[in-house]
């Protein structure tokens, strides 16, 4: 298998300086690098990249100026604040494998879960069937479909052997949905309807690039593939798609930022009216990558959604793309409404990103305005509220209050551990904890308890049904998993020492 040796830069911190972002875009325009870039306005109107003239969007220029321009900002080599932070909470490299492969703690791996969860969640907000498929994460070369998809995708392979033959590890869930779905008898009464499956994903990408939670070898990709009859209706899923990864990033407090990648200018001048409603709901002008011709392109439309980060880098997140060639590729077929065979159209989406980006939007999204109050989203937080006993004497009432929570369906745990007030709280504020409830003699005798809330560093007192009413108020309809390792933390042994 392809194998490199990981240097300690990356080992240790989960970075480097240098920035060049992984995109899920085809690669022949990478290598030919003559790509033209187009700014499109609101209004529809066409305009050069280079004419890039004062914008009240500052994210749309640091876009365009990376992107188009080919600027770099002046980025620090300072390992970002959102690493030590993912680290403590059990997310690092795993120092006994390749280079660019993740591990979870527990409190890690809870976080992992419910995003899984939370995917599947979302693609089917879409208003679509949704099928969930399983399949293997490797294919043979010798395959004529596999061969040729994996040379448009290029050098970042992963290549193994077995019994002499030649394989490849899935890039994304493509191989596996196609040859699944190319045996099913489709109706175009069935059409349009989504494959998803959260595929481990495998990119060799080089080493000095890796950046932990964003930038990987093995990534968790949720891939659904919509198949729709025939364009039009490839347009409107494609929209409902754009609406809902919008939604999801505009829920979090953030905005996204768009790269169209096209492979002519004609689709661009054709499809005005189908471009302005997709920026209608973007509120901004759009970044345009026209792809050089004499290409044998398989896709029509690519958008990358991208965010600045807090180290002023654009990092592509969420992707959908049109896909015109690889039903017929890989035999795909539907019956029209004649019971006449079709191809049909393909659109490649993976609406949070990978589960990896999505957690990392969720890191960098809590430090916008510090690390004092950050916190991440209370639905994805491995703990919604602690309760903290004063003293031993304490212990039966945190717990009591604990199985009442428990019951409501929060994850709560209890510091039952022989530790000063001062250190318990401490170490809540370290692990963000959003809710935590101090349990004294006094509040032994009383139905209201004090609950110092993180992102607003103050304290209410309120009961236990107030509590737990406010907390389900604001995980809403999100997904839930109960804590998955022992609530009281004097029976557990020490995540991580970071």
């Amino acid at each position: 298998m392809t194998n490199a040796k990981q240097v300690d830069l990356t080992r240790e911190n989960g970075y480097s300086s240098k920035d060049d972002n992984m995109t899920d875009k085809p690669q022949e325009a990478v290598e030919t690098n003559k790509k033209t870039y187009y700014i499109l306005g609101i209004d529809g109107d066409l305009s050069s990249a280079s004419t890039l003239k004062s914008t009240g969007n500052a994210d749309f220029r640091v876009l365009v100026e990376k992107e188009a321009l080919g600027k770099e900002g002046k980025y620090t080599n300072e390992i970002p604040k959102y690493i030590r932070h993912m680290n403590k909470f059990g997310m690092e490299w795993e120092p006994m494998s390749d280079v660019g492969h993740m591990r979870y703690g527990p409190e890690g791996a809870l976080i992992m879960e419910l995003a899984r969860d939370y995917a599947n969640q979302v693609v089917r907000e879409v208003g679509i069937p949704v099928y969930n498929v399983l399949g293997t994460n490797m294919f043979r070369l010798s395959e004529k479909p596999v061969k040729q998809h994996a040379e448009l995708f290029g050098d970042r392979l992963y290549q193994l052997e077995s019994d002499n033959e030649k394989f490849i590890l899935r890039y994304a869930a493509c191989h596996q949905q196609f040859a699944m779905i190319k045996d099913w008898t489709i109706s175009y009464k069935n059409l349009p309807f989504g494959a998803f499956e959260i595929a481990d994903s495998y990119r060799y990408e080089q080493q000095g690039e890796l950046v932990l939670g964003f930038r990987l070898r093995r990534m968790n990709m949720p891939d659904m593939h919509v198949f729709t009859k025939d364009m039009e209706e490839a347009k409107d899923v494609l929209l409902r798609i754009h609406k809902k990864i919008y939604s999801v990033m505009n829920e979090l407090g953030r905005d996204y930022v768009s790269l169209y990648n096209t492979t002519s200018l004609e689709f661009i001048k054709n499809e005005s009216g189908f471009l302005k409603d997709l920026l209608e709901v973007e509120k901004k002008p759009a970044l345009i990558a026209v792809y050089p011709p004499g290409k044998d392109y398989y896709w029509v439309l690519n958008i990358e959604y991208h965010i600045i980060d807090q180290q002023g880098r654009p990092r592509e997140i969420g992707t959908v793309q049109i896909d015109v060639g690889n039903a017929k590729r890989f035999g795909m077929k539907y019956n029209n409404s004649e019971n006449k065979e079709e191809y049909p159209v393909i659109l490649h989406t993976a609406i949070i990103g990978t589960l990896e980006r999505f957690i990392y939007t969720l890191f960098d999204t809590a430090l916008i305005d510090g690390e004092n109050r950050a916190t991440l989203p209370l639905w994805i937080s491995p703990t919604q509220a602690r309760i903290c006993p004063i003293k031993d004497s304490n212990i039966a009432k945190a717990n009591a209050v604990a199985d009442i929570l428990e019951a409501k369906g929060i994850r709560v745990d209890v510091d039952d551990r022989s530790q000063t007030l001062q250190r318990k709280i401490s170490d809540a504020e370290r692990h963000w904890i959003p809710y935590l409830v101090v349990i004294g003699d006094r509040e032994e005798k009383s139905d209201q308890l004090p609950i110092r809330i993180r992102k607003t560093g103050t304290t209410e007192k309120v009961s236990l049904d107030e509590l737990a009413l406010k907390i389900k108020k604001d995980v809403g309809n999100k997904p839930f998993r109960p804590l998955s390792y022992p609530r009281n933390l004097s029976n557990r042994p020490i995540f991580n020492q970071r």
